[in-house]
């Protein structure tokens, strides 16, 4: 007894478990809460808290390092915000 294969596109697996993987983590993506980012994540600029001077003082130190385009300094800026964040706002 011989069984004829269903017929397919070609180039297109019949079951590919990791096309359903995908989906279902673009899925969680789409649906969780979005969070903050951690204060260790550097492939964002750090965001100042709310009514904290020091960190107020850095962003605006930040600034004008953006507006004279002073990329060096902006990351200085960046970098002494951050280390100001893990001393006084770490939980």
């Amino acid at each position: 007894m011989t069984t004829k294969p269903e017929p397919h596109e070609p180039g297109r697996l019949l079951h590919d478990p990791a096309t359903d993987e995908v989906q279902a983590i673009g899925h969680r993506v789409r649906t969780a809460p979005s969070l903050r980012p951690s204060l260790d994540d550097i492939s964002r600029p750090p965001r100042p808290v709310p009514g904290c001077a020091a960190c107020a003082e850095l962003v605006e130190r930040r600034q004008a390092a953006r507006d004279a385009y002073d990329r060096s300094a902006e990351t200085d800026a960046n970098v002494l915000l951050r280390q100001h964040q893990r001393q006084e706002h770490r939980p």
